[in-house]
């Protein structure tokens, strides 16, 4: 699987509907090869597919998608894009976060009561990620590997959620509480990748990898 970013144009402002432009995506996927299962929580996703023949899940719902075909996938919705054909699949990607409420508002300004629960919660899911991890073998299989990283999003999209309840997405209390487990989880990531190559490279069971984690 090959991911590229594309740079913007910087002489066009890139605005509409969404009040913020995240990111632009170029991705192909060999024959076998598919995206993890993931979800944008303040942003939608433009699915466009140039070529090949592509299968697209959105919540739940798997469906065939041919060139020149577009889909979107809602924030906070689970997606995966997948090749099961024998050609190259080739697919932009464009993130962009929505604006839900007409005019700006003003963030939400935190209790201190409210701020101790965010910060009480975001430590209790730095703890169940540590927890998380010091119970992984040193050397992961596929299958442990995609069990554990699913587990790690979980953590991460209650406390999301549990945050938005109270405080909010755009309070400076709640995006900092957030962005500290986003950050521990993304290091967990990288560390069971790191523990599945190890496992793989020195032939320690198993065949080749099915691609999902071929990103070199």
């Amino acid at each position: 699987m090959r991911m590229r970013r594309l740079p913007s144009h910087p002489a066009f402002r890139l605005e509409g509907r969404s009040r913020h432009f995240q990111s632009f995506w170029e991705l192909e996927l060999t024959p076998g090869e598919e995206t993890a299962s993931h979800q944008h929580y303040e942003s939608e996703e433009v699915i466009y597919l140039v070529s090949g023949q592509a299968l697209v899940t959105v919540a739940r719902q798997e469906k065939p998608v041919q060139p020149g075909e577009v889909v979107l996938v809602p924030p906070r919705t689970d997606h995966v894009i997948a090749n099961r054909s024998e050609e190259l699949v080739h697919a932009l990607t464009v993130e962009s976060r929505l604006d839900l409420g007409g005019e700006e508002q003003p963030p939400k300004v935190a209790t201190p009561e409210e701020a101790q629960r965010a910060v009480e919660e975001a430590q209790k899911s730095a703890r169940t990620i540590e927890q998380l991890m010091g119970g992984l073998p040193k050397d992961v299989d596929e299958a442990v590997a995609i069990r554990t990283i699913v587990e790690l999003f979980d953590i991460g999209g209650n406390l999301s959620e549990q945050i938005e309840q109270s405080l909010g997405l755009d309070n400076a209390t709640g995006i900092s509480a957030l962005g500290q487990v986003e950050r521990k989880i993304m290091s967990a990531v990288v560390e069971i990748t790191s523990r599945y190559r190890r496992q793989e490279k020195g032939g320690g069971g198993g065949g080749p990898s099915s691609g999902r984690f071929n990103w070199g």
